[in-house]
């Protein structure tokens, strides 16, 4: 799939499947356990508070590392690194970026809405770990955002946001 036809939601959902081996996503998804399936290293060190994770390739025969700021929440690491495996799959599917060098960072402008490429990172991310299919089926029995948020193992504003996104939120 070439990546001016990728939508991050169809990344997402690809890229689960083929770590479930096409069966259905376990929740709550283990974005380290993605990224390492795929062969990035994911480590947790101190970084900037401002900043919450980064993804780099620092050559063209270097691995690619995710680094997530081991002083934030764990909810707000496992959002951090599946919005940095955003970044790692948009570059995958681009041929003319993906033996390149690269560096994104995950600070407080990724969140903007803004940047094309921080929207699609921050729209795979939300598509990983709160898949859409899995999302409403939770709703249609009735969970409450905060019986969600604890199913998905994500904040319950990332759920929020997600059930709007999706035209679920509660009235």
């Amino acid at each position: 799939m070439s990546s001016a036809t990728m939508t991050p939601q169809r990344a997402a959902q690809e890229t689960l499947r083929a770590y479930h081996h096409g069966g259905a996503p376990r929740l709550p998804v283990d974005p380290v356990a993605v990224a390492r399936s795929l062969g990035v290293n994911v480590y947790e060190v101190v970084l900037p508070n401002t900043t919450s994770g980064m993804i780099a390739k620092v050559s063209d025969v270097a691995g690619t590392d995710i680094l997530v700021n081991s002083e934030h929440a764990p909810k707000r690491q496992r959002f951090t690194v599946a919005h940095e495996l955003g970044h790692y799959i948009a570059i995958l599917n681009d041929p003319d970026r993906v033996s390149n060098p690269f560096l994104h960072k995950r600070d407080s402008l990724s969140s903007c809405g803004t940047d094309t490429e921080e929207i699609f990172a921050n729209r795979f991310a939300a598509e990983l770990l709160m898949p859409e299919d899995e999302v409403r089926r939770a709703a249609r029995v009735g969970a409450s955002v905060y019986q969600l948020a604890a199913q998905f193992d994500v904040s319950v504003d990332a759920m929020n946001f997600r059930l709007v996104n999706l035209g679920l939120a509660r009235g």
